[in-house]
């Protein structure tokens, strides 16, 4: 992290960097490029879940495909060069794999099994939630399949790539960290954005890109908002009986364990609206649209046929998709060829000496631009004792707040401090320096 940011609280793996570093060498530092990574990356996760629900259901598996192909969600998404696709990519990947292994006959399954083993390792090098792509085996063959050999493998693998991981980076604090110094607003968090990861399932699905989603989110919004609780007690009711009979699926076992890990990160992080937790959710696709497809099944064996309800649901979301796409097809969220984004980084360059610090929300991306090191504003300032003397201790020199996506309030906060002074600002951004 040395040159990128101040500090390491949340530890980034260099699964990403080694995918995008061989682009860099040949393309140069071209962000066209690297968003066809995250691009190639969504189309062969949706090639992946087309195969895995095929041989459940052709219609699902179409219907899947064609949804996710034309997502207006990653429309806009895909101007992000971020590690969240990669890592859908690994999941959906790692799912299949473990699908074909479950189903193959004697001679292929050590072929797939590899595979397998192959995928959740680039999770884990990719994310640090890839561990919950072990957890997950590592728990359905021990307590599901009681196969001794399958989880001794696995556990190995495991501590193989973290002792890499650890060679390559150091002991990293991590997730625990904040957790230690900070437990009860970790549980203050938890509490607040707990429906907001079901909230952000809903958002993939109706992202509020135009009028049409936007009435159509905010009426079902309020009923996810009251069913989430009532949601995760029967995913966990199933899944303590699924344990207890056995019959557990891989897909249903490592659908629980991330979300309860989703749910647990939310407490990271400060309470927030739908849209910015939407990447997360992306592993817990396939589950969902499994949940959908049982759910008409079940229908359909009490005689309560619903398909033609399934159609226009399909086509209602189909055309939501598609008008969004149409409604921004000009929208340009590249942030960092933006004429603000290029107006902050000369004054940087200008007025900010190569030693000094800062604090903004997108602090790596800002290091790449100006070759300064700066860190996240992750206590906000009406904690004010805290916050300054988290200043203090980082040596930051300015705060850099950013006027339309202001979610923890910088800005008018700054304004009233008498310790910070604003020194810059143009339609985009403003910029307060510190006083001591």
């Amino acid at each position: 992290m040395s040159g990128i940011a101040l500090e390491n609280t949340f530890v980034y793996p260099p699964g990403l960097p080694l995918m995008i570093v061989p682009l860099i060498k040949v393309f140069g530092l071209d962000l066209r490029i690297l968003k066809m990574l995250m691009v190639a990356s969504w189309y062969l996760s949706i090639v992946c879940l087309f195969l895995l629900f095929r041989d459940k259901s052709r219609r699902l598996a179409l219907m899947a495909a064609v949804f996710l192909a034309s997502s207006s969600f990653f429309f806009l998404f895909r101007q992000n060069v971020i590690s969240d696709v990669p890592f859908f990519l690994y999941v959906c990947l790692s799912l299949y794999a473990f699908e074909r292994w479950n189903n193959s006959p004697k001679g292929q399954e050590n072929l797939f099994f590899t595979a397998f083993l192959f995928s959740i390792s680039g999770a884990l090098w990719t994310r640090s939630a890839g561990v919950t792509l072990f957890i997950a085996p590592l728990f359905y063959f021990i307590l599901i399949k009681r196969d001794i050999k399958r989880w001794l493998t696995v556990l190995m693998v495991f501590l193989a790539n973290e002792m890499v991981l650890f060679f390559w980076m150091g002991w990293q604090p991590g997730i625990s960290a904040a957790v230690w110094q900070m437990p009860g607003i970790v549980l203050h968090h938890i509490s607040s954005n707990f429906s907001v990861v079901f909230q952000s399932l809903w958002f993939f699905f109706c992202p509020v890109q135009s009028i049409f989603s936007q009435i159509l989110f905010n009426f079902i919004n309020p009923l996810v908002r009251l069913a989430a609780v009532f949601i995760y007690s029967a995913m966990l009711w199933s899944f303590i009986h699924g344990w207890r009979k056995r019959d557990l699926s891989y897909l249903e076992c490592f659908s629980f364990i991330y979300l309860s890990f989703f749910i647990f990160w939310s407490g990271i992080t400060p309470p927030s609206p739908p849209e910015p937790f939407t990447r997360y959710v992306l592993p817990l696709l396939p589950f969902t649209f499994i949940c959908i497809w049982r759910l008409f099944l079940f229908l359909k064996e009490r005689q309560i046929n619903l398909s033609g309800c399934l159609r226009v649901i399909f086509l209602v979301l189909l055309l939501m998709n598609v008008t969004n796409i149409v409604v921004n097809w000009e929208h340009n969220t590249d942030v960092l060829n933006l004429r603000e984004t290029r107006e902050l980084v000369y004054w940087v360059d200008q007025n900010m000496k190569p030693n000094e610090h800062y604090m903004f929300s997108n602090p790596r991306a800002l290091a790449l631009l100006t070759k300064r090191v700066g860190t996240f504003p992750w206590i906000t300032i009406d904690q004010n004792s805290r916050f300054i003397q988290r200043v203090k201790d980082l040596k930051i020199a300015y705060v850099f707040s950013i006027r339309h996506n202001d979610s923890l309030g910088l800005t008018a906060q700054l304004e009233k401090s008498n310790q910070f002074r604003l020194v810059w600002e143009n339609s985009a951004y403003v910029v307060f320096k510190f006083i001591p």
